[in-house]
């Protein structure tokens, strides 16, 4: 994993209770170089928003608050 990852992540957690007071559950959020950048209540609606902000790069972390994801996910074909 990389460390900009690492780095996105860890703000995420450290904001985690903080973004369910603010945002309703499944709201979408964005975390670039360590910082909350942007939100939007839809996926596409999240994309558009980065893509006018130039940040429409895949490292840029992407999570629906309050929805718990699990650490490894098995895919079966």
């Amino acid at each position: 994993m990389s460390s900009l990852r690492q780095k996105n992540e860890q703000a995420f957690q450290d904001v985690k209770a903080d973004l369910a007071s603010r945002f309703p559950r499944g709201h979408f959020v964005a975390f670039d170089d360590g910082h909350l950048v942007a939100d939007a209540p839809t996926f596409d609606q999240l994309t558009d928003v980065l893509s006018a902000l130039g940040k429409d790069r895949p490292d840029v972390f992407v999570v629906q608050v309050g929805i718990e994801y699990p650490d490894e996910v098995f895919i079966l074909l």
